[in-house]
């Protein structure tokens, strides 16, 4: 073996002697890094552990943490809508009408009749007085409301018998009259119309409805000047101010 070869192979080992305390240096060096950072996981676990089992001993157990969180959630309500605007309310022209028990009085049953009338139920009206009349047949009053009834329904034929019934139990019903004569006028018999507008106003002058009546039927007919005395005697008998006022429109109508 040469000098040469000798020194170098000498030089080399002792390289070598002076690497491996380094690499074991730096071996235990890691070793140390790692070592350190289990220890500080561990270290965080253990006080993880340590709140975690406080806040469940005072909650005593997982299952009522669980329950808690649900019943708050049940007690959350959802927002409320605003309330609709509910429109205005619209009358009705027919209602059904109130059902009349057997053998109910019958003042009772005129007076259903009556609201029923006023209200513009006249199906209903009809019934309850048909009613009314089968326990008390000759009571006039009821006739004429019957016809009242039948007549706005557009049952003349049938409104002009009970205007004639009433008239035959009460010959000087004025009102039954007037009435009579009204349905004669709608159904075309002007004639006949005109001889009962003049019988209730000979009965009671003062009775303001049928001049009203008899001066529409006049001026229809073209008899103006005795349409206009009726139209007044009305304006000076009647207390209904709407009606007045249109029934003097039609008085500067007749004067043009």
């Amino acid at each position: 073996m040469s000098i040469i070869f000798k020194a170098l192979k000498k030089a080399e080992e002792e390289t070598r002697t002076e690497r491996a305390p380094v690499k074991k240096a730096q071996a235990y060096h890691f070793g140390s890094k790692k070592f350190l950072t289990v220890i500080i996981i561990g270290i965080a676990v253990l006080v993880l552990s340590s709140f975690a089992g406080i806040y469940l001993a005072k909650n005593k157990t997982l299952p009522k943490l669980f329950a808690k969180f649900s019943k708050k959630a049940v007690d959350i309500k959802p927002k409320q809508q605003p309330a609709s605007i509910q429109p205005p309310a619209v009358p009705q022209a027919q209602q059904t009408p109130v059902p009349v028990s057997e053998g109910t009085d019958t003042v009772k049953l005129y007076g259903d009749a009556i609201k029923q009338i006023k209200d513009k139920n006249y199906s209903a009206a009809e019934s309850i007085l048909r009613k009314a009349i089968s326990q008390k047949p000759d009571d006039a009053v009821m006739h004429n409301h019957l016809g009242l009834a039948l007549k706005n329904q557009g049952k003349y034929k049938e409104a002009l018998t009970s205007y004639e019934k009433a008239l035959k139990l009460k010959p000087g019903y004025y009102e039954a009259m007037n009435n009579l004569a009204v349905t004669h006028e709608m159904l075309g018999d002007k004639k006949k119309a005109k001889l009962f507008y003049k019988k209730a106003l000979s009965l009671n002058p003062s009775y303001a409805e049928a001049h009203l009546n008899y001066a529409l039927l006049l001026e229809a007919e073209g008899d103006s000047l005795t349409a206009e005395s009726h139209y007044q005697a009305f304006l000076n008998l009647s207390s209904d101010e709407a009606l007045k006022n249109k029934v003097k429109e039609r008085l500067k109508g007749l004067k043009k």
